[in-house]
């Protein structure tokens, strides 16, 4: 008997968020070569072939009306409850972005589901999930004991590699019930630039620490993370000083991140910071000091002060980029 799973596709600007995207195809991989069955919800408005970007089978419900250009977090959750019902699915994945964390529990308790969270390791709702806990000290694993699975995926997981001739089909979602209820007045979207985004989301982080000296410091860090497309991030001690704001903290009181390049700098390696960057794939760390513990989980480091190192460092990755 095949399973029946419903994705948040969460649109920016008109276009699907390439974490959703990525949601979408992971649940493609796992339903490729069973009977199951994949739906999806995107509200807001979308631009012309928004949706081309999506391969396998399926539908997409497309919930195009609010009068905020957004809908709310409350107004997508019933909208996903009523799809989850409709459809008898047994698991629903979001993206663990800004607004997949708000929804995602939510949702869980809407639908008395069990909610697994940053999985490094997973199959399906009828397969272990593991992640760290304890700082990273620990691998955990759990097993959903509920009808319903509620996924929050981030970028503990590799982009699936998955390609498919089929499309899926788009259909409209009438939600006028909810935004006419006045729920979407309760919510008040805030966009961000790029450089802005969610840290969570990012590919490539530069963060600093107490180590940059000063908050005029942190701009080598936004000018080195501009070349590569990333995010700046901050250790709590930074954020702390008030150099940077709570939402670029990284680690245990923070947020734990996964990207594919993580360039520390002017940061010591407190525990609580390596806890939130277990799932980083390459480590490069500058510090002054060589018996920092960021050495100890680096892949690369550099000994030296990071306001002397790092416009050497952009001067380098400019060049590269020329030439390229």
């Amino acid at each position: 008997m095949g399973q029946y799973f419903l994705v948040y596709l969460e649109l920016r600007n008109g276009a699907i968020a390439k974490s959703s995207i990525d949601v979408w195809n992971r649940f493609q991989e796992l339903a490729a070569c069973i009977d199951d069955r994949i739906y999806g919800l995107a509200a807001g408005p979308a631009a012309e072939g928004a949706f081309d970007v999506l391969q396998g089978n399926g539908t997409i419900y497309h919930a195009a009306e609010s009068r905020s250009g957004s809908a709310s977090d409350v107004a997508v959750c019933a909208m996903l409850e009523e799809l989850a019902r409709r459809h008898g699915v047994t698991g629903i994945a979001l993206a663990s972005t800004a607004m997949g964390r708000r929804v995602a529990p939510l949702l869980s308790g809407r639908l008395r589901a069990a909610l697994l969270s940053g999985c490094r390791a997973f199959g399906g709702p009828d397969e272990a999930c593991s992640r760290f806990i304890h700082s990273g000290a620990v691998i955990a694993s759990y097993m959903s004991a509920s009808a319903i699975t509620v996924f929050l995926q981030g970028r503990e997981l590799a982009s699936p590699d998955f390609c498919a001739a089929e499309r899926p089909q788009i259909e409209i979602f009438d939600a006028a019930p909810y935004l006419d209820a006045g729920i979407d007045v309760l919510f008040r979207t805030v966009m961000h630039s790029s450089q802005g985004r969610d840290i969570a989301e990012a590919s490539v982080i530069v963060a600093g620490g107490r180590g940059m000296g000063n908050p005029e410091a942190f701009g080598l860090l936004e000018e080195l993370a501009a070349l590569f497309g990333g995010s700046v991030g901050a250790s709590r001690s930074a954020v702390d000083e008030g150099w940077r704001p709570h939402g670029e903290q990284i680690g245990q009181t923070g947020k734990r991140v996964a990207p594919d390049l993580y360039i520390a700098c002017g940061i010591s390696g407190a525990l609580q910071h390596l806890a939130g960057i277990a799932a980083a794939r390459i480590v490069v760390a500058v510090n002054s000091d060589p018996d920092a513990p960021i050495f100890g989980v680096a892949d690369y480091g550099i000994v030296g002060d990071v306001r002397i190192v790092l416009p050497g460092l952009i001067a380098a990755v400019r060049d590269l980029l020329t030439k390229k």
